[in-house]
């Protein structure tokens, strides 16, 4: 892992710090911004890891505008999220159907169970979705941070899938 990447994830706490449900573009952690496509160089998906942190980091039009220009189903996995948390359901579950199955999803339903929401026999993302959007609307802070945990698990999972070192 390079120097200015290791910086580049100390600076957003390590992943550690669970994003809204709703995309608020304004910079949860504004010093992402300062680092561009040479900190990912390392990465197997460098455009695609630059996408999930700029998402992570408060930049949904920036990490947007990544994704939407690449052909990969990582790239498309990012956009999905982008417009869920927009929320755009409909447009968010157009872009997981682009996706398909992903390699992740089986981790992601296992740590779901552990978390206490059942996705049912095998991972769905429009079931995701829908239930993103009745928590983001539900009064019940339990069911929104169950929903915001299970949407970060999401989102390491993605991540270290994309910027799994390409040394490894």
């Amino acid at each position: 892992m390079s120097t200015e990447f290791s910086s580049l994830m100390l600076s957003l706490q390590n992943g550690e710090n669970p994003s809204p449900l709703i995309a608020v573009d304004e910079g949860r952690f504004a010093g992402v911004k300062c680092f561009g496509k040479a900190a990912f160089k390392h990465c197997r998906l460098p455009d695609e890891s630059r996408a999930g942190l700029l998402l992570y980091a408060g930049f949904g039009k920036e990490s947007h505008s990544v994704s939407q220009d690449l052909s990969t189903m990582e790239a498309s996995y990012w956009h999905a999220i982008y417009h869920r948390m927009e929320p755009d359901d409909w447009n968010s579950k157009y872009w997981f159907r682009q996706v398909g199955r992903h390699p992740i999803e089986d981790q992601l339903r296992e740590e779901s169970i552990k978390a206490g929401w059942n996705p049912g026999r095998i991972w769905d993302h429009a079931r995701f979705v829908d239930f993103i959007s009745a928590a983001r609307s539900s009064t019940k802070a339990d069911s929104n941070a169950l929903a915001i945990k299970i949407q970060h698990v999401e989102w390491q999972l993605l991540f270290d899938h994309c910027a799994k070192d390409v040394k490894e």
